[in-house]
């Protein structure tokens, strides 16, 4: 997979999970290939299915509007998901699923190499912080594989709530302030390790959860 139209073309004709027999289109993602944010969500839904193309329902239209307020269109940044494929009935994604998707998304990474990755909904968020509470880390930056990560609600939460719809654009205006950071982080970090971890960075310590999100700093 040396291009992110190469995970594309392996995605849609991917049969690794369950999900591959019920969609309609796999949704591998959209966007510049070189963008300083990568946003990751939990799934595809309907409209999304359809399509072919994330966050192109309600909660996509809110997203393209609360990027606005950055200012940021659809072309600055890429979208994806944790699953590339919808779950049946909008369910949660089963580990299995999400396992058999995650070096799609390790990829896409490893690619576009973006300077923050912006989770949207909890699942989302505990694939780099296992054991985090998104109403504790949302809108709050930390350091994965020398990568800036910052956990946002999801916008379909945000429709349902106009609390929380307030919550996620005072989040989302924070995002250049991540992006600083994050080149801040990229001119002083040491080189990764061969096993990918990071280099010890000078900033305040998160608690290391297990799993996926060890070697984690609090930023803000």
């Amino acid at each position: 997979m040396s291009s992110i139209e190469d995970i594309a073309t392996i995605v849609r004709s991917c049969s690794k999970c369950g999900l591959s027999g019920t969609r309609t289109n796999a949704v591998p993602g959209e966007g510049s290939d070189s963008p300083s944010i990568l946003f990751i969500g939990e799934g595809p839904g309907f409209n999304e299915d359809q399509q072919g193309l994330p966050f192109v329902g309600r909660a996509g239209q809110l997203l393209d509007e609360l990027l606005g307020v950055v200012p940021l269109v659809r072309s600055d940044v890429y979208i994806t998901n944790v699953v590339k494929c919808r779950p049946p009935d909008n369910r949660d994604p089963l580990p299995d699923e999400v396992r058999a998707c995650w070096p799609y998304l390790e990829a896409q990474i490893s690619l576009l190499k973006p300077h923050v990755i912006a989770t949207l909904g909890r699942h989302a968020m505990n694939r780099f912080l296992p054991d985090a509470r998104i109403s504790d880390q949302h809108g709050r930056a930390t350091v994965w594989r020398d990568i800036v990560v910052f956990p946002l609600y999801h916008p379909a939460a945000a429709l349902r709530s106009t609390n929380l719809r307030q919550t996620l654009e005072n989040d989302i205006r924070r995002l250049p302030e991540a992006v600083l950071r994050s080149l801040e982080i990229s001119a002083t970090a040491a080189p990764q390790t061969e096993a990918g971890a990071s280099a010890p960075i000078d900033l305040t310590p998160a608690e290391t959860p297990s799993g996926d999100g060890a070697g984690q700093n609090r930023l803000f």
